[in-house]
């Protein structure tokens, strides 16, 4: 300002506009003046061409971050199609049709169900040394276009789940891919044949020549006699895989605490130590891998001084999370156990705890986790000992024709972003008896049959979800906290493999079930009151974050809450 110029009135309208315009040329122009950059998955390409505007309307991203800044925060954001408006209302037309129930053989899926020919993960191109930075970016931007492009010719994207369509985030599965000498592939226990995809086991042991160990995860959360079965059926699918059971909240990692709220009673809440059974079995498997090129003895002295000095009042001090700043996704050639140094890769699909499960593996918490699902935004390195580096892979979903309803059961969808989660309720009461295990009575007083929307409505009358203009039940609030519920395993659901019913009886005779009951570690504990003191620095839902607080207030009162028990089984009909 000139000296001497009277100071003008400055309005906040002109403010905001000011605010608009200065964010508008942020979004239109790069840090160095250039034109902004085209989504990371498509190549730089003329304006005119009519893939980029049909790819860019019908893609969102997950946990968008407004503006732009330095380091590209949205980078590593998840990205998936658009549904359209005629499927959500085509949805919403079927969860107000009575819910017919079915058998649980329906519950009886294999890796084909879903993963059929065709929709094989994408591979990172060849590539030689004579190639420019630039023109290596080039040549992947245009193999992701044509992978992507060659998937919806083939296949309607209807008939398509919801699978990553950011190039960044697939890249960190090439990197740690190229890096690891053993991968684990991380699945939940209770949907395990919809979490492992086939054409990477067919990649990784076959032109990788790497060993690949299956982990099953969240154990104590699926009956053993199942997971022997499961067990069973991936090593006959899948003669080279090593499966290893796992829990990262066994019952000695629980303890009885004050409420923060001061309220009366107590909670169970958890402290870091090392998941000794668990960690042990997979121990025993990079020790036959491994043989005498690697020397794991410093891993076994820390296991079993883990297990020589557990009490129940013993706790871990809690470690620094462990980030990659600027990962490193050049190629690499690795040199397999180079420097007698083990490299084992950690990846899965969103939300199978392959965080928890590094974390579990330490005894403390040296990486961030949440339940939702994109948390982990690029791979972090972590040593377990001076010899045995742990890599932790971001969730990854791939594509297959599993039905949106069980892909949202199983984590790999963030339930905030669910634009109809009614089917999904009612996917969940085909196979269990939702009125009775959440104690509600039907909306409509003369009602017999139940809906999808009756059972998100009895629960919001329950728990007092109302809207707040016309204070009549919210439907959606219900059914969101419904599906949060079934998430974390308090409304039980899990598949079985092929074949399961009839041989159920050979399954529970089965020497390997006393070893899976072991690791599992329940103890007669009742997990279901367990605080998880992880930070979810993504929940933005306002009414979820009340929901969270009733939750906690009225948790003391048996009648006004789902009947949780100690064996988290008994919610299910009888096998």
């Amino acid at each position: 300002m000139a000296p001497g110029q009277r100071r003008v009135a400055f309005s906040a309208k002109a403010k905001k506009k000011q605010l608009q315009l200065k964010r508008e040329d942020k979004r239109t122009a790069e840090p160095d003046g250039q034109e902004k950059s085209r989504p990371s998955f498509l190549p730089k390409m003329a304006p005119d061409d009519e893939f980029s505007s049909s790819a860019i309307l019908s893609t969102q991203a997950i946990n968008q971050q407004p503006g732009r800044s330095s380091n590209n925060q949205n980078r590593y954001n998840l990205k998936f199609h658009v549904e359209t408006r005629e499927q959500i209302e085509e949805r919403k037309a079927i969860a107000r049709e009575p819910i017919v129930k079915e058998s649980e053989t329906g519950l009886e899926m294999g890796t084909d169900c879903c993963f059929i020919t065709g929709l094989e993960f994408p591979k990172r191109p060849k590539w030689d040394y004579k190639l420019s930075q630039q023109l290596l970016d080039m040549k992947e931007n245009k193999y992701f276009r044509e992978y992507i492009d060659r998937i919806e010719k083939t296949f309607p994207v209807s008939e398509l789940s919801f699978f990553e369509l950011n190039l960044e985030t697939w890249r960190q599965l090439w990197r740690v891919l190229e890096m690891s000498d053993i991968l684990l592939v991380v699945v939940d226990a209770r949907f395990p044949s919809l979490l492992f995809p086939p054409s990477l086991y067919h990649y990784v042991t076959g032109e990788l020549k790497r060993d690949i160990i299956l982990v099953f995860n969240k154990i104590d959360l699926v009956p053993a006699p199942v997971l022997v079965a499961w067990k069973d059926y991936f090593q006959t699918e899948f003669p080279m895989l090593h499966v290893v059971y796992f829990t990262s909240i066994p019952s000695y990692n629980l303890r009885e605490g004050s409420r923060k709220n001061g309220l009366k009673g107590t909670r169970k809440k958890g402290t870091m130590r090392m998941a000794s059974e668990g960690a042990i079995t997979l121990l025993e498997v990079c020790e036959k891998i491994c043989g005498d090129q690697v020397d794991l003895s410093g891993w076994r002295n820390k296991i079993e001084e883990e297990m020589a000095t557990r009490d129940e009042h013993s706790e871990v001090e809690i470690g620094e999370l462990v980030q990659t700043k600027r990962p490193d996704v050049s190629y690499h050639q690795q040199e397999r156990f180079h420097n007698k140094l083990l490299t084992i890769g950690c990846i899965g699909q969103p939300n199978v705890g392959k965080s928890s499960l590094i974390n579990a593996l330490m005894g403390k918490k040296v990486v961030s986790v949440s339940k939702t699902p994109g948390h982990t935004k690029h791979f972090q390195t972590i040593f377990l000992t001076p010899n045995v580096k742990l890599c932790d892979c971001p969730g990854l979903v791939f594509p297959s024709q599993l039905p949106k309803s069980l892909q949202i059961l199983a984590g790999s969808f963030p339930i905030a972003h669910v634009r109809e989660p009614y089917t999904t309720v009612g996917f969940l009461g085909k196979y269990l008896d939702l009125p009775a295990i959440l104690k509600i009575s039907h909306p409509d007083e003369e009602g017999m049959e139940w809906s999808a929307y009756d059972i998100c409505g009895g629960w919001a009358i329950k728990r007092g979800f109302m809207t707040k203009k016309a204070a009549r039940p919210d439907e959606a609030r219900a059914a969101n906290h419904l599906l949060r519920l079934a998430l974390e395993g308090r409304i039980c659901l899990y598949l079985r493999p092929p074949f399961y019913k009839e041989l159920s009886e050979k399954w529970r005779n089965h020497r390997d079930v006393k070893e899976v009951v072991k690791i599992q570690a329940l103890e007669g504990n009742v997990h279901d009151d367990f605080e998880d003191n992880q930070e979810d620095d993504d929940e933005n839902d306002e009414d979820e974050d009340e929901d969270d607080d009733e939750e906690e207030d009225d948790s003391d009162e048996s009648d006004d809450k789902v009947s949780f028990q100690t064996n988290k089984f008994s919610l299910l009909a009888d096998e």
